[in-house]
């Protein structure tokens, strides 16, 4: 098994449930957690049972309200909703990104190789919770959820923290010329389109490249939005290099299953 544990989290082990969490928000007392593969766990709602039956381990595992549980119905959208109180499923669709300052919140994403990302602001006390696959990258979403902090909650980009939770990475995010001309029409104004779309390898005649979303989001963290390069903390861990503990759509397959992050304030 491949070492998953580095500077920025530490690993837990439950009885029930396994996960990630990230050491400077613990510093904060934040509560959240990133899921890990285990059996009987999976947080994909074709299994509804199941999956609250996870979410149940985790939050007792967390000393969470289950009640407290909010999750929107993502569907690769740029869409980030602010809310005060938690919603059912139903109630929040076609909505990637969750906001909040209330207590008795706790904001759910889930992925199988797309970037989840925590935000916190300390100093306002805001949190945020943002599913970005590649779809959503492209869409800038992250940098939505990011204007959408300062502009209904007054947060100072400089305040604000980044949580990078593990994602599919440079090494086996492969993609056709196609997406790789979107990601050079949407992203070529940074001028930095080497730092992460790269050439990789012909197959069946196609040329195939590499693209780092994660590094197109970090850059536009920095760049565009005002986010202390210090304050941008990355897991750094791949989804695909990892899919023994870490749940990936490429691994897995059509019978992929689902992790989860979880953060909250109270």
């Amino acid at each position: 098994m491949k070492k998953i544990e580095n500077k920025n989290i530490i690993y837990v082990i439950d009885d029930n449930v396994e996960y990630i969490q990230f050491k400077k928000l613990l510093e904060y007392g934040i509560k959240h957690a990133y899921t890990l593969k285990r059996d009987g766990v999976n947080f994909r709602s074709t299994n509804p049972e199941l999956e609250m039956e996870s979410y149940n381990k985790l939050f007792d595992s967390l000393k969470l309200d289950i009640n407290t549980f909010t999750k929107p119905l993502q569907k690769h959208t740029s869409v980030v909703k602010c809310i005060d109180r938690p919603h059912k499923k139903k109630e929040l669709p076609n909505i990637d990104g969750l906001i909040t300052d209330k207590k008795g919140i706790s904001l759910c994403t889930t992925n199988a190789d797309c970037i989840l990302f925590m935000f916190f602001d300390p100093v306002k006390n805001v949190i945020a919770n943002v599913h970005s696959g590649w779809r959503g990258t492209f869409q800038k979403i992250g940098e939505k959820a990011i204007n959408k902090m300062v502009e209904y909650y007054k947060c100072n980009p400089k305040d604000i923290l980044v949580f990078i939770c593990p994602s599919i990475r440079k090494c086996h995010f492969e993609v056709d010329e196609d997406v790789k001309e979107l990601c050079e029409e949407i992203f070529g104004f940074t001028n930095r389109l080497d730092e992460f779309i790269f050439k990789g390898e012909i197959k069946d005649g196609k040329q195939k490249y590499y693209i780092d979303t994660v590094m197109i989001n970090k850059i536009i963290f920095r760049d565009e939005c005002g986010i202390k390069a210090k304050n941008i903390i990355d897991s750094n861990i791949c989804s695909v290099c990892h899919s023994d503990k870490v749940h990936s759509y490429r691994a897995e397959g059509k019978d992929f299953k689902l992790a989860t992050a979880v953060i909250s304030l109270d």
